[in-house]
């Protein structure tokens, strides 16, 4: 029976769909459709939707390919806390100010880069239309480094060229290590790419490096021999350092700086003469010296000559705010105003078992002495350092003394200038370690005052350590209580109002 009921139903089904479709398809259906009032607002306001999102779509193709025609550094945000992936003012200055063409050739092999450096490269790219970035895999171009430096140059170093000049900064060098003894294995510590570009670039740039000498044949430790962070500074102001010993050489004419470094015997009265006559022409000197009960006359004579001497003992401070804990012969100066002291100004400088600077009762008018570091008023000199019990006496000299001095002169147009520091071992490595590198930073800017390389700045290092966000006891409670109370009951009290209002309607 049911069989036959659904024999019946089905052609009744076939007749009625058919007809339908007839109906549907009809002439006169299909102009209601498009013709119909109701039907068109329909078709109005899909034809609206349709195009609004065909116009979307092609605002955000267009914005897609606008941005990424944008320079680096305004499409992309640097939210590490050390900047790693941007450069600082001092780099967009010495850009901005390029008319040079310089060619960053990075030696990297394809696929294999280095997302860092490949970053900060795009950055000089940007910001310069006379930089131009180009990788050389060293595997297509094997010969390529050869026609720049006769040495193997490693994986991820970049070759900057400019005319006929050429600087290669390694790509170790560019990445700071250091040997962590929980584990003793190295770790990286740090970036310093951008100051090894920038200071390359300056390099390529320039016509005339400065040049300072070095004074040997008196114990003088050699740049090597003290802190790296100074020998770093050197290297990146572009400042070339030659060996000077002045008992057999003169002076030469293309001498921006010589340095005294801390000689350990006195120089002869001929060798302090050559020092005091360049000076009188015009000429710059760096002089450290240290604490000895050696005498040296022929030294002291050349700081004589421009209205200072050193005390016979050491400098102590009484100020517990003022020196390195338990050790009050250990001194941490007050930093004076002044453009070599600028960038230390916000660090403490460290300076061990100094002697006091003092002017000399009467010298030349024509001399200016500006103090650089300088003790509190209650500091007191110690004349008996190897038997003392760092204790001021009734009979100690105390007073606000000295432990940096600039000493200029101009004399018939041209300028001599001293920088005078009491204490040479404010540089070795492990006093520079306990201020942060100020120490070798203050004597790398001493240096570069004196040598005219203004285009070349000290750029530091990126540090890669993380700073933790610390909260206190009462920190944390404050916002557990805004996070888990105040928000939650704001939400709430926000949504039962727009309830009662509606409710209201």
């Amino acid at each position: 029976m049911m069989n036959l009921l659904k024999k019946k139903k089905d052609p009744e089904k076939k007749i009625s769909l058919k007809e339908n479709m007839k109906k549907i398809f009809s002439k006169k259906h299909l102009k209601e459709i498009f013709t119909g009032e109701e039907n068109r607002k329909y078709l109005r306001h899909g034809s609206y939707s349709s195009a609004m999102t065909v116009v979307v779509i092609a605002v955000v193709v267009v914005v897609n390919l606008i941005v990424a025609q944008l320079p680096s550094d305004i499409r992309q945000i640097d939210v590490s806390t050390q900047k790693l992936y941007s450069v600082t003012d001092d780099t967009k200055e010495i850009l901005k100010n390029l008319d040079t063409d310089v060619t960053l050739y990075y030696i990297a092999r394809n696929g294999s880069e280095d997302d860092t450096i490949e970053k900060l490269l795009e950055h000089y790219e940007d910001l310069s239309s006379h930089i131009t970035v180009e990788q050389k895999d060293p595997d297509l171009y094997p010969k390529f480094t050869s026609q720049y430096t006769s040495e193997q140059v490693a994986s991820d170093s970049v070759i900057v060229v400019s005319g006929e000049k050429s600087k290669v900064v390694s790509g170790d060098d560019m990445w700071e290590s250091s040997i962590d003894y929980s584990t003793y294995s190295y770790k990286t510590t740090g970036f310093d790419g951008e100051g090894q570009i920038t200071s390359a670039i300056s390099y390529v740039t320039s016509e005339n490096n400065a040049k300072i000498y070095w004074v040997t044949g008196h114990g003088e430790p050699s740049i090597s021999d003290l802190t790296s962070n100074f020998s770093d500074a050197i290297e990146k102001s572009n400042i070339d350092v030659e060996e000077l010993a002045l008992m057999t050489e003169e002076i030469p004419e293309d001498t921006s700086c010589i340095v005294i470094m801390a000689p350990s015997v006195d120089f002869s009265q001929e060798e302090a003469n050559k020092v005091i006559s360049y000076m009188e022409n015009g000429g710059n000197v760096l002089m450290f010296t240290n604490y000895s009960d050696t005498d040296m006359p022929n030294i002291d004579s050349i700081l004589e000559n421009y209205g200072v001497t050193r005390s016979d003992g050491v400098v102590v401070e009484s100020d517990s705010q003022y020196y390195y804990p338990q050790m009050p012969y250990y001194l941490l100066p007050e930093i004076q105003s002044d453009d070599i002291t600028e960038d230390v100004k916000d660090n403490y400088i460290l300076m061990p078992v100094a002697q006091a600077i003092l002017p000399l009762d009467s010298y030349r008018d024509t001399l200016t002495i500006t103090s650089l570091l300088q003790t509190t008023d209650g500091a007191y000199i110690e004349d008996d350092p190897d038997n003392s019990t760092w204790s001021k006496s009734e009979d100690s000299v105390t007073g606000t003394f000295d432990l940096g001095v600039v000493i200029t002169e101009t004399v018939d147009d041209k300028e001599a200038k001293l920088i005078y520091f009491s204490c040479a071992n404010m540089l070795s490595s492990q006093i520079d370690m306990a201020v942060s590198g100020a120490n070798a930073k203050l004597a790398a800017s001493a240096a570069a005052s004196m040598c005219d390389v203004e285009e070349s700045v000290l750029i530091a290092s990126k540090s890669l350590s993380y700073s933790s966000l610390v909260f206190t006891d009462a920190q944390v409670s404050f916002w557990s209580i805004v996070t888990i109370g105040l928000i939650p009951v704001s939400v709430i009290v926000i949504g039962l109002v727009i309830w009662m209002r509606r409710r209201k309607r």
